[in-house]
């Protein structure tokens, strides 16, 4: 039983492994590889986290070590009670990752160091407010009705990259939002974030701007929630992981201190629907997850090449209100849209119009909420269903 216990434990800590870690993202090399190919990629990441450790205390440095690497206790006796098929998986433990993987030990779980050196006594008691559940509503957020019905608007991005292609990077349009301090937010694919690392970290890091989660491959979530398997769910967690661990690289990179980082969210806060579609199964799904649901009331139509960059603005200008979503996209997609840019922006400024990312937009008002996804009324999206099936393929 230990022995099975043992086996688990190695095979979740390669599942862990893959989910903190780049290299195990659903890319061709991992698609392909064998499971001894995985294993040596599993046990190179291994040794990069251990490398990467924070703390610069060799002791607290050890303990994290243990930690990692802390086997689960077997006997001998026990071991001589395991069936044959057992013990070929335990020869195969140990050829892979050494005798030393499965042995006796008195050693406990945990450690009272980096226990005591990471919290305080007060963070380790808690809150009363902590114990209460929390509910999620299953909506999506289409807008806000302000306070005070202050004049404020969120401009939004989507940076999506479906499974055969590799999307672009507009610089043209985050270069403009940059120059005129015009704050926005970012909905990125998880593929989109595999394909650019280096500009996901520079919206980052940036302080005018927000990522939201767009899904992996841009899948079709009303398509997908009706399959069995968890494509949907990874659709959403694999991009949640893969923000998180470039987010790592970026304090890395940079050699920035923990106070640098602390406005950089951990996650991504709020997601948004590919093709705009979604079902009962999907909204509940995120709610579970905590995301709040963002869409739109105000659509540039910007993927058209028929689309001028005057009808984006006098899209914009016409349609805007106070708490409007402005969708938009800057994956190559968006054919005229740094040219409208220019052309709506300063106008909606000399109005009286204040530029918020979507979190704050949140924070500043009432969400008006649907209970189903559509473009700008319901039904107008089930194209999708046909043109892009279940968008992952």
């Amino acid at each position: 039983m230990k022995l099975f216990q043992t086996t688990i434990y190695l095979l979740s800590s390669i599942v862990i492994l893959c989910i903190l870690t780049t290299s195990c993202f659903p890319t061709k090399r991992i698609i392909n590889s064998s499971v001894e190919e995985s294993i040596q990629i599993a046990q190179q990441d291994h040794e990069q986290i251990i490398s990467k450790l924070k703390s610069n205390d060799k002791h607290i440095q050890q303990e994290s070590k243990n930690i990692v690497e802390k086997p689960i206790q077997i006997t001998a006796q026990k071991s001589e009670q395991i069936p044959k098929k057992l013990k070929s998986t335990e020869k195969f433990i140990i050829s892979q990752f050494g005798e030393n993987t499965i042995h006796k030990s008195n050693s406990t779980f945990g450690s009272q160091t980096i226990l005591n050196a990471c919290w305080t006594k007060t963070q380790l008691i808690g809150k009363l407010k902590e114990k209460k559940i929390q509910r999620h509503k299953s909506n999506l957020i289409r807008r806000i009705i302000p306070d005070q019905n202050k004049k404020i608007v969120a401009l939004t991005f989507d940076l999506c990259e479906r499974t055969k292609e590799r999307t672009g990077y507009d610089a043209a349009i985050v270069n403009y939002l940059r120059e005129h301090g015009v704050k926005a937010t970012f909905y990125t694919g998880g593929k989109w974030m595999h394909s650019h690392p280096d500009k996901t970290m520079q919206l980052m890091a940036d302080p005018q701007f927000e990522i939201g989660n767009h899904a992996w491959t841009h899948g079709n979530m009303r398509v997908l929630e009706k399959l069995e398997g968890k494509e949907m769910e990874e659709q959403i967690l694999w991009t949640q992981g893969k923000y998180q661990v470039l987010r790592n690289e970026l304090s890395q990179k940079c050699n920035v201190s923990e106070n640098e980082m602390v406005n950089i969210p951990q996650i991504p806060m709020t997601f948004r629907f590919p093709y705009g579609t979604c079902g009962t199964k999907s909204l509940q799904a995120l709610a579970n997850f905590g995301l709040p649901t963002i869409q739109w009331d105000v659509v540039t139509a910007d993927p058209s090449r028929k689309q001028s960059a005057k009808a984006i603005a006098r899209t914009v200008l016409h349609n805007v209100k106070p708490g409007s979503i402005i969708i938009s996209h800057a994956n190559g997609r968006g054919y005229n849209t740094a040219k409208a840019l220019p052309l709506f922006i300063p106008e909606l400024r000399k109005r009286g119009y204040q530029f918020m990312t979507v979190s704050e937009l949140l924070n500043s008002g009432q969400a008006v909420t649907a209970n189903t996804c559509y473009e700008l009324k319901p039904g107008d999206n089930k194209k999708y269903d046909r043109l892009f099936g279940k968008g992952t393929e």
